[in-house]
């Protein structure tokens, strides 16, 4: 995502920083990308229909599908691991929850359904499991369910937000942002909520972590 030319627009570019290709061209913005496991699609958030809605594109920006379409916010794609699913955050029930939908926008199921909002879905890489944050206990927090909602559980439990979970690629881990909103952390933990270190020790926001496919952080 990029806003160089002075709106939010997808772009891909190579490894080495070579081959800068814009995939949309809209006067809405564009965000969150979220690459299919095959590589072959891109689905992002967008509001250019007036409401921020999930579509998909090929890798190429080209055969461009609305896959969501309601008066609420939906946000955050993720891709199941083998590629059938995307989850999702929405505000179609009036508070934030977390949605599933088969990768054509079918098959549309809550999997959370909880006075407080809870947001920032991420599949384990094995396809069982769901990370994502909520403040139910009146504090952003990391939690887990089962692919299918069930089994909630709270991996979090400190006076700090804690956000955005992001998995090791064996699944044993996962790194997440965690302090106040003027000094957020990487830390890891185990995936049960044990374990859990502070990475990161300075003065400006460390915000979003990523792994590497050897299981580092970076």
């Amino acid at each position: 995502m990029s806003d160089r030319d002075g709106n939010s627009e997808i772009y891909v570019i190579d490894p080495d920083g070579s081959n800068l290709v814009r995939l949309t061209n809209h006067g809405a913005w564009d965000d969150s990308p979220a690459w299919s496991p095959d590589g072959t699609r891109i689905a992002f958030q967008t509001d250019r229909d007036g409401n921020r809605e999930i579509y998909v594109m090929d890798a190429d920006g080209s055969n461009l599908n609305r896959l969501t379409n309601n008066p609420a916010w939906d946000s955050e794609p993720a891709w199941s691991p083998d590629g059938t699913r995307i989850a999702f955050h929405t505000d179609r029930d009036g508070n934030g929850e977390i949605y599933v939908m088969d990768a054509d926008g079918t098959n549309l199921v809550n999997l959370t359904n909880n006075l407080a909002p809870d947001w920032g879905p991420a599949w384990s890489p094995d396809g069982t499991r769901i990370a994502f944050v909520s403040n139910r206990d009146g504090n952003d927090e990391i939690h887990v369910m089962d692919a299918d909602g069930s089994n909630p559980v709270n991996l979090t439990n400190n006076p700090e937000s804690d956000w955005y979970p992001a998995w090791s690629p064996d699944g044993t881990r996962i790194a997440f942002r965690s302090g106040p909103a003027i000094n957020d952390e990487i830390y890891v933990m185990d995936a049960d909520g044990s374990n859990q270190v502070n990475l990161t020790d300075n003065p400006f926001d460390d915000l979003y972590p990523a792994w590497s496919p050897g299981s580092h952080l970076r």
